[in-house]
Order: C-alpha cells, then structure tokens, then sequence
C-alpha cells in the first residue's frame, strides 16, 4: 500500500459476470481505499468500457504486462474456472494477494494446482462465494453461533434448484450449486461422510440428493437438480439446535428464527440506503471488503482456496456417488 493507505488493485477479466457484479461493486463508497489502477482483459474494447464506466485508470491486455508496470498490491481474477489454475500461481509466484471469482477452477487438480502455489508463497487466495457473505446468511449465522440460545447444530436441510442452460449436469453443480455447499459447510463444518443418489433424466437433467455427516455428526441433506430456475423459490436452508430452536434463510433475503410454534422474521426494508443495495445485500460488497480488511489485517480469508479445495472435492465426491459424470463445458452466455 502506498502513503495514502489505499490499496493498489488491478483486474484480470471483464466479462459478463465481473461487469454486473464485480466492478459496479468496487466502485461503491465502501471501497475509498481501493485505488482502481487498471483493467485487463484480451477483448481490449470491453477492458475499456468498465475503466471508462467504473473509473479504473489504465487498460491493458497482457496480464503480465499490467503486473509488471503497475505492480499492484492485489489482483482480482475473474476468467472462468478453466482459465484460473494457468493464471493465479503466477500472481502468487509474485507474492499477491488474490480474489478468485468461483470455480476455483473445473476440476480438482485445478484447484489444488492454486492451493500448492499459495501454500508455497504464502499469499492469500479468497474464492468468491458471495452468499457466504450476504446480509441473510450473515444474520442467521449470528443466531446459530449464539450457543447459549441456539444449542448445538443438530441437522441442517438445504436445496438449491438448477435451470438448464447448463450444458452438463455437473457444470450446474460447479458453477451454481457449489453456493450452496460452501454455505452449509459454513453452517455445520468439515464433512466426513456423503451418500449421493440421482435421477438422470437425460444426459444434462434431472434430479440430485445427497446426505452428508459432519465432523461434529450432525446431518445435513442437500436437494439440487437442473429444474425449478433461479427464481424466488430457488433457495431454502433450515438449521436445527437441540434447544428446540431453528433458522430458515429463504432465497438469501428472509430469515426466520424460530421457537416451537413462534417465530420472528426479518428481511430488508426497501429504504433507497446503502443496506438495500443488491451488490450489498446479495454478498458482493461483503466478500469484498473482506478480502481488502484480510489485506490490511494479514488475516486468512473465508472461504480461502484451502477451503474451496475441500469444497471441490466434496462436490466431486457427491457427483461420483450419484453417478454424475465430472464433465464441465462452456456456459452459453445466456446465464
């Protein structure tokens, strides 16, 4: 960091994803400390079109070259996951700071060739689950870790619907579902046992539920699929204590803490404030200022790339014992 405190960032990619979530984001008062220096990307027009909107000043479409004459204090990487394990240890290999967009990458070797790297260099890698860190999650994570009221996590039931643009059914779990996973492993821990079970439709569609033992051993069960869309019904999680207590988070934006037969619920208001903002609400902003609080606090990040490997192979192994193929392919831009 520079005299004026401000962190030194650049971005590699600017594509669909990064211009909807990630530069509108950064661009926030959230974010006075982060000096915007420069965007790359290998279409230079669209590298040009989110400086010019966001206010990043320098466009580059040579990674390399914007590392080298920048010299950044941290990179964000935002490709595709086939994209990242040839990228990001060379960031590391320099000693940066990096936020990665999810997948970490499309496989697990992928991602532990950036686990290895970071391991090695000992710079942080955080992965963008966003949800991890929005503002509902986070509310029904301060009720459960409330020991003394909550008790002890017992089960936890969690779904998240697919649509079928993906290409492959797995390429839904990697790209959409594994939100999912991330989010209830940030409930209920580290996972010791996975039965998974299937009904394939066709080659890309169907139907997929998985139980899974924690460490702690409590239960968790997970109903995913490429049906249902993206929409308000989407999304449920359901926490279970032993005091007779429990927390719904329904589709990211309510969440209902529960006693026997009452309950409270709480979600956003629709003030035009900071709170409301979708960027915020939905996680982008949180994921953010954590890895820039993680920077200046030499702090590891959550979930960091040693996380999203456990994540990664977890997800590989519910696939495998439903009978999921591992095959990823490109997501048409529709999404």
């Amino acid at each position: 960091m520079g005299s004026t405190g401000k962190i030194k960032t650049g971005v590699i990619g600017a594509g669909i994803f990064a211009e909807a979530n990630l530069y509108p984001s950064l661009s926030l008062h959230f974010f006075d400390d982060c000096d915007r220096a420069a965007v790359c990307d290998l279409k230079r027009d669209r590298a040009e079109r989110m400086a010019g909107k966001y206010g990043w000043r320098s466009v580059y479409t040579d990674y390399r070259e914007m590392l080298d004459r920048e010299r950044p204090d941290a990179v964000f990487v935002c490709l595709g996951g086939k994209y990242h394990p040839d990228v990001v240890p060379e960031i590391l290999e320099r000693g940066l700071p990096v936020f990665l967009e999810k997948p970490s990458s499309i496989d697990v070797a992928g991602t532990e060739k950036i686990a290895a790297a970071a391991r090695k260099t000992g710079a942080i890698v955080q992965v963008g689950h966003q949800k991890r860190h929005g503002l509902a999650y986070n509310r029904a994570r301060q009720i459960v870790l409330d020991r003394n009221v909550f008790g002890s996590i017992v089960q936890i039931e969690s779904k998240m619907h697919g649509f079928t643009v993906f290409p492959t059914f797995y390429t839904c779990m990697l790209e959409w579902q594994c939100h999912n996973l991330d989010l209830i492993v940030s409930f209920g821990g580290n996972i010791s046992d996975i039965q998974a079970m299937a009904f394939r439709q066709t080659e890309k569609t169907g139907g997929l539920i998985a139980m899974l033992r924690f460490e702690s051993g409590a239960l968790g069960t997970l109903a995913w699929g490429t049906y249902g869309g993206p929409g308000q019904y989407a999304e449920r999680i359901e926490i279970l204590g032993d005091r007779g207590k429990g927390v719904i988070v329904t589709n990211a934006r309510e969440v209902t803490f529960y006693d026997g037969d009452v309950g409270e619920t709480w979600a956003p208001d629709w003030n035009p404030i900071s709170r409301n903002q979708s960027h915020v609400f939905n996680g982008y902003v949180g994921e953010l200022r954590h890895f820039f609080d993680c920077i200046k606090g030499g702090q590891t990040p959550v979930p960091s790339i040693h996380d999203e490997l456990k994540t990664m192979v977890w997800l590989a192994e519910i696939a495998g014992k439903a009978g999921i193929p591992l095959e990823w392919a490109p997501v048409s831009s529709a999404l």
